[in-house]
């Protein structure tokens, strides 16, 4: 499973959520949430996006996204 889908449903919100708070379109959620997309092919405006809609820090979402990916 994708290491940002993890994390999505980790912190229980959805990819639809993420889009109406955050303004990013669902299709680019949809893609940055791919099995083969790895965490290093995630976007800045993604990774905001995902902050924005947890009320985190884009710093905060990147680092939490690593610690996932290396466990």
């Amino acid at each position: 499973m994708n290491v940002l889908q993890k994390y999505l449903d980790q912190n229980r919100i959805s990819k639809y959520k993420v889009s109406k708070i955050s303004g990013i379109s669902p299709m680019t959620l949809s893609h940055a949430t791919e099995d083969n997309k790895p965490l290093s092919g995630q976007t800045v405006k993604v990774i905001s996006a995902v902050a924005k809609a947890l009320d985190k820090s884009p710093g905060q979402v990147l680092d939490d996204l690593f610690k996932l990916e290396n466990n």
